[in-house]
C-alpha cells in the first residue's frame, strides 16, 4: 500500500515528464543543433552562434523537466568524454582501422572532424566543463566530479588543465554537492598546486554561501569547514 508521501512523490514525477513525447523530440532536435554549433566552432560556426548555443543549453537545462535535464547531461558528457582520445593522432589509416567498411571520403571527413571540432580541443572541453558549473541542482555537479575522478588518473598538462577547469566549475556552482566535493578534495590532496586551486574555489563558496538555498544547520556546518580549510591555506599548509 502506497502512503500519502509516496503518492505525492509520484505526482511530482508525473508533472515533470511531458505527456507528449513529440515535445521531447523537438527539444532534443534543438539541443542537437546547439551541440553541433558548439562542436563546429571556430571553423564552420562563428563565435556569436557558439555563444548563443551555450546560452540556449544553459536555459533549457535550468528551465526544463528532469527528462530533458538528463538528456542535456548525457549529450554534454559525450562531448566532454572526447578527452579520452587526446593521446591519439587522428589519421586516415586510424579511421579506416576503426571503421574498415567506411568509404575513403567518409574516413577523411572523420579525420577533419577530429582536427577541427571544438570539443576535440582542450579549450573546447574546458568551456563545456564551465557550462556544467552554471547548471542548477546536484546532477551537473556530480557529472563534474565523475570527470574529475577520471582526469585524476592522468598526470600530464592536458589533464591538469581540465582538472583545474572542473575545480573552477565546482566553485561557480551553487550545488551543495559541489561544495562538499571541493571540501573533501581539499582535505585529502597532497598536491600543493591543486590545493591552491581548491582554495580559490572555496573562497568563492565562502563569499556566496549565505545566499545559497540550504538548511541553516547545514550552512553553519559548511561555514565552519570552510573557515578551517581556508585558515590552513593562510598558514601555508594543508590537510595532506
Amino acid at each position: 500500500m502506497i502512503n500519502m508521501a509516496e503518492e505525492k512523490d509520484e505526482e511530482k514525477k508525473a508533472e515533470k515528464i511531458p505527456e507528449d513525447s513529440k515535445s521531447i523530440d523537438e527539444v532534443v532536435k534543438e539541443l542537437d543543433k546547439s551541440i553541433f554549433s558548439i562542436k563546429f566552432y571556430p571553423v564552420a560556426v562563428d563565435e556569436r552562434t557558439k555563444d548563443e548555443a551555450v546560452i540556449y543549453i544553459q536555459k533549457v537545462y535550468n528551465e526544463s523537466n528532469e527528462t530533458v535535464r538528463q538528456i542535456v547531461l548525457f549529450m554534454l558528457h559525450e562531448a566532454i568524454a572526447e578527452f579520452l582520445e587526446f593521446r591519439t593522432v587522428h589519421t586516415f589509416e586510424y579511421m579506416r582501422t576503426k571503421n574498415p567498411t567506411a568509404e575513403p571520403a567518409q574516413a577523411r571527413i572523420e579525420v577533419y572532424k577530429k582536427m577541427f571540432n571544438y570539443n576535440t580541443s582542450i579549450e573546447g572541453i574546458m568551456e563545456l566543463i564551465i557550462l556544467l558549473g552554471r547548471f542548477n541542482g546536484n546532477d551537473a555537479a556530480k557529472l563534474l566530479t565523475y570527470h574529475y575522478a577520471r582526469l585524476c588518473t592522468w598526470e600530464n598538462e592536458g589533464s591538469i588543465l581540465l582538472r583545474n577547469a572542473v575545480i573552477t566549475a565546482l566553485g561557480e556552482s551553487r550545488s551543495p554537492y559541489a561544495l562538499n566535493a571541493l571540501i573533501q578534495y581539499a582535505k585529502n590532496t597532497d598536491n600543493e598546486k591543486t590545493f591552491g586551486r581548491l582554495l580559490q574555489a572555496l573562497e568563492k563558496w565562502e563569499e556566496k554561501l549565505p545566499r545559497v538555498a540550504m538548511a541553516d544547520s547545514k550552512k553553519k556546518k559548511f561555514a565552519k569547514e570552510l573557515r578551517n580549510i581556508l585558515a590552513m591555506g593562510f598558514k601555508g599548509g594543508h590537510y595532506g
